[in-house]
């Protein structure tokens, strides 16, 4: 019977290496997203008008129409303190480990990626809905859209968050 190859130390390390590299720049797209959407100051007056202008089509059109417009501010108040909560906590937590300090924030990266998750999502069908499954509209499009690619990011966190199980129950 063969043996598992070893795996040198160095390349153990690469994988929560990167893990921690993931999370810290979806972290930090997430505070950048929240916190110029809160010092411009226009995205809760604007959000209503924003919103009619998406090509979201359907059911969400009509979800849309229904229950966001109506109340676009209170959404857009929502959008905002929730990149501002899910970047920092994505950031501080990735630099608790970075610092060899893991904390109990480290924990919480998997509910933020589900948040975030969630968050994506809605902009993803708000903007049509194509998940990255279809081609550019012309030759300088993106192949797939930053929103897509995060989502499948954030699933990656979500499953695989960095040191999660190494925080102690007491720090």
């Amino acid at each position: 019977m063969l043996a598992a190859p070893r795996i040198p130390r160095s390349s153990a390390a690469a994988a929560p290496a990167a893990l921690l590299l993931v999370q810290l720049a979806l972290g930090y797209e997430w505070l950048v997203s929240g916190l110029t959407k809160v010092v411009h100051g226009d995205f809760a007056g604007g959000l209503a008008s924003e919103l009619k202008d998406m090509p979201a089509d359907g059911w969400y059109r009509g979800f849309l129409g229904s229950v966001v417009e109506p109340h676009a501010s209170v959404f857009a108040y929502a959008v905002e303190a929730t990149e501002v909560a899910i970047g920092a906590l994505l950031c501080v937590a990735a630099f608790s480990l970075l610092l060899g300090r893991p904390t109990r924030l480290q924990r919480l990266v998997p509910i933020a990626s589900l948040a975030a998750i969630a968050l994506l999502v809605n902009f993803e069908l708000a903007n049509g809905g194509h998940f990255g499954l279809a081609l550019g509209k012309d030759s300088f499009d993106e192949g797939v859209d930053l929103d897509t690619m995060m989502i499948g990011l954030q699933l990656v966190l979500l499953f695989f968050a960095p040191g999660a199980d190494r925080v102690s129950p007491g720090r």
